[in-house]
């Protein structure tokens, strides 16, 4: 396959897969394989390192909201039943069964959420406590300054700068397990949604 054919290609399943944004896709691939073919690969060999169509295809629509790939499942199921002659039925039982689906398509749609802003909110406190550390060690240590300007009592003075030693040490010990704890969290909140529009769509 050559460049063009695979562009080409591409840009067919994009437009009939319902993909957004499909001129600035193309344009993406296009140029990477340019960049390929004038690195100094073969046309037919830059084709071939791509990825492939419908893998590209998966990952463009898994960038939708969850909700908007549930509506096209839902679309697409009335469809399939309206070509088997079964279009009114789906609409009758789709109503019957509205008190049941309904609640249950709200509780799922809230418990996303809440595992959304839970997991968001483990990289905001680990954050803040790492800051609160670091204030109390600099609110400690200038505790200790004020001690020799007769402003703070000389053993509260030592007892702050132990404190602001403790702190400080504190911060500088857990700094790089918390920023690395919280880079796997975040990365891991979109590789659980992903796992999730996977399963939807």
């Amino acid at each position: 396959m050559n460049k063009e054919q695979y562009i080409s290609q591409l840009k067919g399943r994009m437009e009939a897969a319902g993909i957004t944004n499909v001129d600035e896709r193309i344009e993406f691939y296009d140029e990477m394989l340019s960049d390929r073919i004038d690195s100094g690969m073969e046309e037919e060999a830059a084709v071939s390192s791509m990825e492939d169509i419908e893998d590209i295809i998966e990952n463009a629509r898994l960038e939708k909201p969850v909700t908007a790939l549930v509506a096209e499942k839902v679309i697409k199921s009335h469809e399939e039943a309206k070509k088997k002659g079964n279009g009114v039925l789906w609409i009758i039982l789709a109503i019957i069964g509205f008190p049941i689906w309904l609640p249950i398509a709200c509780v799922l749609f809230s418990l996303l959420l809440v595992i959304y802003i839970v997991l968001w909110s483990m990289v905001f406190t680990i954050f803040m406590i790492l800051f609160a550390f670091a204030i109390t060690a600099v609110a400690c240590f200038a505790s200790f300054i004020a001690m020799f300007f007769g402003i703070v009592p000389f053993p509260m003075g030592l007892s702050a700068f132990g404190a602001a030693l403790f702190f400080g040490g504190i911060t500088v010990l857990l700094f790089k397990p918390c920023v690395t704890l919280a880079k796997a969290i975040a990365t891991m909140i979109p590789a659980i949604f992903k796992k999730i529009k996977k399963n939807v769509a």
